[in-house]
C-alpha cells in the first residue's frame, strides 16, 4: 500500500547514507561504461545489461590495449579501483538487514555491520574515482 515503506524502522541519515552510497556507484558504472564505448564503439550496447563486474573486467581489459602513456596510467588505476568498488557494491548491496546491539536496523554482510560511517566512505570512494573517469574522458579519451 501507499506508504507502506515509511514502516521500515530505520533512521532517516542511513537511508539517507545508503541511497547516495547506491547513486553515487551508479554513476561511476556508467563513466566506465562510456569510458568503455570511447576505447571501442559498441560497447554500451554490450554492457548495458551487463554485472558491474563485468563492466569493470571489461574497462580494465580495453585500457589494456591503448598506447602506454601516463593518461593510460591513470585510466588503468582507474580501472583497477572500480573492479575492487564493484565488490564493494556487491557487499553492501547483497547485504541482510538486521539489528544492531542498540537496537537500530543496520545491513550486515558476513557478521560486520555497515555503519553510516563506511558507508559515507564509500560512497566518497565511488565519486572519486567516477571523478577520475571523468578527467579521462576530458582528457585521455575526449572525442
Amino acid at each position: 500500500m501507499k506508504d507502506d515503506r515509511l514502516k521500515i524502522p530505520v533512521e532517516p541519515e542511513y537511508i539517507s547514507a545508503l541511497g547516495l552510497a547506491v547513486f553515487a556507484f551508479a554513476r561511476l558504472e556508467w563513466n566506465a561504461i562510456i569510458c568503455c564505448e570511447r576505447i571501442q564503439a559498441g560497447s554500451i550496447e554490450e554492457l548495458m545489461d551487463r554485472t558491474a563486474g563485468r563492466v569493470a573486467d571489461t574497462l580494465a581489459s580495453l585500457v589494456r590495449t591503448l598506447p602506454k602513456s601516463p593518461g593510460r596510467e591513470k585510466l588503468e588505476q582507474a580501472a583497477s579501483d572500480f573492479q575492487v568498488y564493484a565488490r564493494t557494491r556487491n557487499n553492501l548491496l547483497h547485504a541482510k538487514p538486521g539489528m544492531d546491539p542498540d537496537g537500530r536496523q543496520r545491513l550486515f554482510r558476513d557478521g560486520d555491520q555497515w555503519t553510516i560511517d563506511e558507508i559515507e566512505a564509500v560512497a566518497d570512494a565511488f565519486t572519486g574515482c567516477s571523478l577520475r573517469l571523468d578527467a579521462c574522458l576530458a582528457g585521455l579519451l575526449a572525442d
